[in-house]
């Protein structure tokens, strides 16, 4: 696997694992805060991301 595939892949798997730990926060019972919203979207943008897949940790969207 190329270095540059295998670096997103890696990126994708944290991304994922951030977004799952949050998913109790999408319930239907659970009102989302708006901060909280903007967060799992800027997870899910992450592949979008100008550095995408050579992420600085400042790329990374910091949790509420």
């Amino acid at each position: 696997m190329q270095a540059t595939a295998q670096l997103a892949e890696q990126n994708r798997d944290t991304r994922n694992s951030l977004l799952a730990n949050t998913d109790w926060t999408a319930m239907s019972d659970v009102t989302m805060a708006t901060d909280m919203a903007t967060y799992r979207q800027a997870l899910r943008d992450l592949p979008t991301h100008s550095n995408w897949p050579d992420l600085e940790d400042s790329d990374w969207p910091t949790k509420p």
